[in-house]
């Protein structure tokens, strides 16, 4: 019975912990450019979210995609456009935008992760 009771008590506090980081959205204070050292343009994806989660960049622009959560994630597209696949931690997923548009996407293993990027010509 006590052993239960413990078992119980710990799945309550996982359970909790999945839901305070698993609805934690993003908070990047330029949530514009993202432009690395080298010119190309990244999306970090890091305590459930993706930061930023509006990404602003030029047509013919690649965006890459770096895992820094423990636990795997996906890169998909609302419109099918691109699908990453599973990105396993450190793992990192790249997607060359040619076309002007708004382009939304989310996380399959993580419905309340989502995010967008807004490519300009």
């Amino acid at each position: 019975m006590k052993t239960k009771l413990i078992y119980l008590a710990l799945v309550s506090i996982i359970t909790s912990l999945c839901i305070f980081y698993g609805c934690s959205k993003s908070s990047n204070p330029n949530p514009g450019m993202n432009n690395n050292n080298n010119g190309s343009m990244s999306v970090s994806i890091q305590n459930f979210a993706f930061a930023p989660d509006t990404l602003r960049v030029s047509a013919g622009s690649t965006v890459t995609w770096t895992n820094a959560d423990g636990v795997p994630h996906t890169v998909t597209s609302l419109s099918n456009l691109f699908d990453s696949g599973s990105i396993a931690t450190s793992g990192t997923f790249k997607f060359t935008f040619a076309t002007a548009g708004t382009y939304s996407y989310h996380c399959t293993i993580h419905s309340m992760m989502k995010a967008g990027v807004v490519v300009v010509k």
